[in-house]
């Protein structure tokens, strides 16, 4: 009894640390944890019948196939955390046996879900948007969401500090995204500059004396504009969409621009520019080049 009571305790031990580590899969880890106790369950075990239940209903709903495998991902890396840190961790025998039980838990497929053609504009619609924005303020946000796919949010949230120099044509700017997941776009250095002159944040690229701006706020300022400029309310996230679709529908990699986009793990956006053939210069849309160009010929 005495054992049994001390195995279990061990058991707790480990969920509670399991459950303590801070990092993006914190929160999906919680429910992982919980199943395996609910159900009295060791973590190995339990890996299989967890994928199983999220396939089911759940209160008369599903989950989708990406928070699925999102949480999939959250218990097998616990899991692989578990053994690496057990007395099993130098058994090449244990290891093996524990990789086939992971590898056994298959990811959902995902199908890719067309954007209805009322949420996105084309490349042109989206020229003309930039060029017949009269608000500089509004107009150098549009050509921000357009040019890098990022969320209203994201953008706003985007530091001084968060922009890496470099000699080129192009910079790195870090995004913060859902969860806290990091990931890197390229805008042109140009760009950049003309915003940071604009803006003259002291901490925020994009800034308002002194303070963030408001996400709601600056999507009705969108809207307003918008409707001014091509006849339409076009939101933030529209501007999202219409970057994914413009760069899915000139050939780029799908994986590359679920990567720009922060819906895959942030560590393969960098990676993705080298093995997928969507280089900075394809990533970042410059929509105000040719206006840009045209001013500087006359002087203006």
């Amino acid at each position: 009894m005495a054992k049994k009571a001390s195995k279990s305790g061990d058991t707790d031990r480990l969920l509670a640390e399991l459950e303590a580590i801070r990092d993006r899969y914190r929160l999906d880890v919680k429910q992982f944890i919980g199943f395996v106790r609910e159900k009295k369950l060791t973590i190995v075990e339990g890996l299989g019948q967890y994928a199983k239940w999220l396939d089911e209903d759940h209160d008369g709903k599903r989950y989708s196939p990406a928070t699925v495998n999102r949480k999939i991902a959250a218990a097998k890396s616990r899991v692989r955390y578990a053994f690496k840190h057990s007395a099993y961790a130098d058994s090449l025998r244990k290891k093996h046996q524990l990789e086939d039980v992971v590898k056994a838990v298959k990811l959902k497929t995902i199908d890719t879900i067309a954007v209805p053609t009322t949420k996105v504009l084309s490349f042109d619609q989206v020229k003309k948007l930039v060029e017949g924005t009269k608000d500089k303020t509004v107009r150098l946000m549009v050509a921000f969401l357009c040019g890098t796919g990022v969320r209203v949010s994201e953008m706003l949230g985007i530091r001084l500090s968060d922009i890496k120099t470099g000699r080129g044509e192009f910079v790195q700017v870090r995004i913060v995204g859902k969860g806290a997941k990091e990931r890197m776009v390229h805008v042109k250095k140009e760009f950049i500059d003309r915003t940071r002159k604009h803006f003259n944040g002291s901490t925020y690229l994009f800034e308002h004396q002194g303070r963030r701006f408001n996400r709601i706020s600056v999507t009705n300022r969108i809207k307003h504009e918008a409707l001014k400029a091509i006849g339409r309310e076009v939101t933030a996230h529209q501007l999202r969409h219409t970057w994914a679709t413009i760069q899915i529908r000139r050939g780029r990699d799908v994986k590359a621009v679920a990567a720009v986009l922060g819906h895959s793990d942030p560590g393969l956006t960098l990676r993705m520019y080298d093995k997928t053939g969507l280089k900075p210069e394809e990533a970042f849309l410059d929509l105000e080049e040719k206006k840009r160009k045209n001013a500087e010929k006359t002087g203006g």
